[in-house]
């Protein structure tokens, strides 16, 4: 087809107007330059969509059925406009997202709910990553990684560093203080994380504690932090947990601040800085602001 949409919206303005001069106007071209289109159209289709005489212009009936169909070509070069305009925006599209399920996980799932809530046409598929997971995978847009110590992200933004925590059960002597030492839980005992794919979890409770002096009584190994505060209000044992965990609010336990240094958990999102997608490009520039 050897026409343009410029040409489809002056037949559609003129088949309203039935008027050249009026329909010239409202389009802000010249009466010749519209003459001009009409006969390029009507040679192209090799039809007669206006009959032009002294006093009127009237549509054919081929041009009747044509303006139906040319409004209808003309929404929808709408309705295509609008897409490209929103997508370069980044309001439509996919945002694939990895997470690892800890407890500072919490801020960040939040974030991309409100993501979500803001941009309702951005599909996002959400992928759980193993605890010990420290790079984002390649077929993920952004991801959401927790480790023990620093994260090196080149690729990424640091969303939170904190410090471990004791997990007292309420009715614990040290539980109504408002800092305590690890030392001071040298004769509890002990519930340990203990995850097969992070042994840096557990590595680094027992690490605290040899540097305070004792080695830990570790009576139960669970594997989720829910299940250790679970255990503590029980009253099993003790946890060494991080400040996050407070969020989870299990009823029977104390959170104690530790004195002095501790070990501390970084969270990063890390995605590629390369990539050119709008809506990853959208997130990224929202998560910015809230951090």
């Amino acid at each position: 087809m050897n026409f343009e949409l410029r040409h489809l919206e002056g037949f559609v303005v003129l088949a309203e107007e039935l008027h050249f001069a009026r329909a010239a106007e409202r389009l802000h071209i010249a009466q010749p330059a519209l003459s001009q289109q009409i006969q390029k159209l009507e040679s192209v289709l090799g039809v007669e969509l206006l009959i032009r005489e002294k006093r009127r212009t009237r549509l054919t009936h081929v041009g009747e059925l044509f303006l139906v169909e040319a409004r209808r070509t003309l929404a929808q070069a709408r309705v295509a406009q609008s897409v490209a305009d929103r997508a370069r925006r980044g309001e439509l599209g996919r945002l694939r997202v990895a997470y690892m399920p800890t407890t500072s996980s919490g801020p960040f799932l939040a974030m991309l709910a409100d993501f979500r809530d803001r941009h309702a046409d951005v599909e996002i598929d959400l992928f759980e990553l193993p605890l010990g997971a420290t790079t984002r995978p390649p077929d993920v847009d952004v991801a959401f990684i927790s480790r023990i110590g620093d994260i090196d992200c080149p690729e990424g933004t640091i969303l939170s560093v904190e410090p471990f925590i004791a997990a007292l059960p309420v009715n614990h002597p040290q539980a109504a203080e408002p800092v305590i030492e690890v030392a001071d839980l040298s004769h509890d005992s002990f519930v340990v994380l203990d995850l097969a794919d992070c042994p840096q979890w557990g590595e680094t409770v027992h690490g605290m504690c040899a540097t305070a002096g004792f080695r830990p009584n570790v009576t139960h190994r669970v594997c989720q932090v829910s299940t250790q505060l679970m255990s503590v209000a029980a009253g099993l044992g003790v946890a060494l947990v991080p400040a996050s965990a407070q969020g989870l609010r299990r009823e029977g336990v104390a959170f104690v601040p530790l004195k002095g240094p501790t070990a501390t958990i970084s969270a990063a999102a890390l995605w590629r800085s390369a990539d050119a997608s709008p809506v990853l490009a959208r997130f990224v520039h929202d998560l910015r602001a809230k951090t």
